[in-house]
């Protein structure tokens, strides 16, 4: 009996095809809106059209870039619930809407299509389950991509064309509100409290004493429900409440990270001077930035309140400040900083203890303006004093009115300059012989490596354990 072959097929049983839509729109403007309201309608009326369809969802992020997959919730959920096995087929309006970063685009519709899922790009005609759709969408999101770079470019130039001509930008600050006539109008309620800030800063009160006391009177923060250090120091450094504004502070990297930059160089800056009504008085507002730069402790000790206004009788270098807490001379323990002539050129020869240079300030500053100010404050320093003559026993202090004034700073023989600078010299011999142990992580506010000027061996600075 011959032989027979029958064939015969296992039918699946009849299910509909589950798909889903994806879209995007990149802005949450009104005229972006219309177009993600768009998309989702020519879906709709696609699947309508297909009765062995059945729609999954529509997901749609709204407000997003489409150069990176990162912080795209709705599409990062679509992609969730195909690996749960909820979607067959997805349906975008174009490459561009899926993604304009090719990598990404590629990588993630090849990892669908290992779930047995299809993409279908309405607009390019791709459908990932044909044999040469790789090819054709590694092409389109060629283009897409570059296309974004493109917009991006546009985009970075029209901005810096608007920075070229000194046109602010608008950004939420804590004692302005922004109208139609105005870029920045001041609101005079949070303008008093930036006022009373500044003030109070410039007049030596410390930052944690001002933000203690803004707390207590329940004072409304710039942002938040508490007042923060970092908002008093960002208010205290912010020129717009000069009246100024440094256009391109940040920049974006690149069209596919998106990621903003401290501009410390790399494309220009612009200062817009006055452009618009000012809160705080120049004069008060450059005193705070000097005050500020004063207490950044960059090598160990603040400067505050003479800053650069010091400078060695010997040699004419400035002084540098340091701690000298942890000294004693002939058995007492030095409570004060001190001012010396060491660093880089420095000649070693002179070491004032602060506190009897601040009792001579003060006793000439109340006898000729009849005050009696009990600390030094760089704010009437800089608004009275020109310039500051050191002596041996004595300081010279020349007035902005062209008068001066000659002031014994009443110093134990042990502690006058020349002498201290001595000992101070032997402590760094100690140190640097290794004799004595150097608790101190810097050495007169000076880092690293430095001379002793009286022995000549380099000693570096470090904190011992």
């Amino acid at each position: 009996m011959p032989r027979t072959v029958t064939r015969f097929e296992n039918r699946k049983p009849e299910t509909k095809k589950r798909v889903a839509a994806y879209c995007r729109v990149s802005t949450d403007k009104d005229a972006q809106q219309e177009s993600l309201e768009n998309q989702m309608e020519a879906f709709r009326f696609r699947l309508a059209l297909h009765s062995d369809w059945e729609l999954v969802k529509i997901y749609a992020d709204e407000g997003l870039s489409g150069t990176s997959v990162k912080g795209r919730v709705k599409f990062q959920t679509m992609i969730e619930d195909c690996e749960a096995g909820k979607i067959d087929c997805i349906l975008t309006k174009s490459i561009s809407r899926f993604a304009r970063n090719t990598l990404d685009c590629i990588g993630y519709v090849r990892k669908l299509q290992k779930l047995g899922i299809q993409v279908y790009f309405d607009k390019e005609g791709i459908d990932t389950g044909e044999t040469a759709s790789e090819m054709l969408l590694t092409i389109m999101a060629s283009f897409a991509q570059e296309e974004s770079r493109s917009i991006s470019e546009n985009t970075k130039w029209g901005i810096r064309k608007r920075f070229e001509d000194g046109k602010e930008i608008r950004v939420p600050l804590y004692g302005y509100v922004h109208t139609r006539e105005e870029t920045f109008q001041i609101v005079s309620e949070e303008a008093e409290v930036v006022r009373e800030i500044f003030e109070r800063y410039v007049h030596g009160e410390a930052p944690k004493a001002i933000l203690e006391d803004m707390v207590r009177r329940g004072v409304r923060p710039p942002a938040g429900d508490c007042w923060k250090r970092q908002q008093l120091d960002r208010m205290l450094r912010n020129e717009k409440y000069a009246g100024d504004s440094v256009l391109q502070k940040t920049y974006v990297e690149d069209h596919l990270t998106h990621r903003q930059i401290r501009n410390k160089g790399e494309v220009p800056m612009f200062h817009v001077a006055d452009g618009h009504s000012a809160i705080v008085d120049r004069h008060i507002f450059d005193q705070a930035q000097a005050i500020m730069q004063m207490r950044k402790v960059n090598s160990g000790n603040s400067t505050y309140p003479y800053g650069e206004m010091l400078r060695c009788p010997h040699c004419g270098k400035s002084l540098t400040h340091g701690t000298l807490n942890n000294f004693t001379c002939n058995g007492t323990r030095i409570r004060n900083g001190g001012w010396g002539c060491y660093g880089q050129d420095g000649c070693g020869k002179y070491l004032l203890i602060q506190r009897f240079l601040d009792a001579a300030i003060i006793r000439a500053y109340n006898a000729k303006y009849s005050e009696a100010k009990e600390n030094v404050d760089f704010y009437w320093l800089d608004d009275c004093v020109e310039r500051i003559e050191l002596g041996e026993d004595s300081v010279v202090i020349r007035w902005r009115d062209g008068e001066e004034s000659t002031e014994g700073m009443e110093i134990d023989d042990e502690y006058l300059p020349g002498a201290y600078a001595a000992f101070y010299n032997g402590v760094l011999g100690r140190v640097a012989t290794g004799e004595r142990k150097n608790h101190f992580r810097n050495l007169m506010g000076v880092g690293g490596q430095f001379e002793n000027k009286d022995t000549g061996k380099r000693i570096r600075s470090k904190t011992c354990r």
